[in-house]
């Protein structure tokens, strides 16, 4: 058996400490707590990485459809702008609105929102007290109504 005196004299004072430190350096490696994740571990970190994803990607989506509604709308407003100044045969009144009382089918279907068959049934529903009638005889939907509040007049 080797003894810590013969291993003194073969190493030396300073490489027995340095042999000892390497050896405690070794242990304490083969010590590690820390142990790497399981493969369920690893597959539940996925799938809620992936959740959360999805969620993120559904609510870009869910803001996209709205810009896109928003822009719709904004384009058919354009539209209807220019197809009523197509279409005028009068000056536009100082205020650029239309009476729903007076106003052709024509004029009215220049409005954003509203068909020729709706124009029609605005004409066929007349006289108009003011143009919130548009809503209350059923004719528009508040939201509708909304979009040409600003633009009709019940004179």
């Amino acid at each position: 058996m080797i003894r810590q005196e013969n291993l003194r004299k073969v190493f030396g004072g300073r490489a027995w400490a340095a042999l000892a430190t390497a050896v405690a350096l070794a242990w304490l490696a083969g010590c590690n707590t820390s142990t790497p994740p399981s493969d369920q571990q690893l597959k539940q970190q996925a799938a809620q990485t992936t959740e959360q994803v999805k969620s993120g990607a559904q609510q870009a989506a869910a803001d996209a459809k709205v810009a896109a509604a928003n822009a719709e709308r904004k384009v058919d407003d354009i539209a209807a702008g220019v197809k009523e100044g197509l279409h005028s045969d009068s000056k536009p009144s100082p205020a650029g609105t239309i009476d729903i009382n007076s106003a052709s089918a024509d004029q009215l279907a220049a409005l954003p929102g509203i068909t020729g068959a709706r124009a029609r049934r605005i004409v066929d529903n007349r006289p108009y007290s003011s143009p919130h009638d548009l809503v209350s005889k059923g004719l528009l939907s508040e939201a509708e109504y909304s979009r040409i509040s600003g633009r009709v007049v019940a004179d």
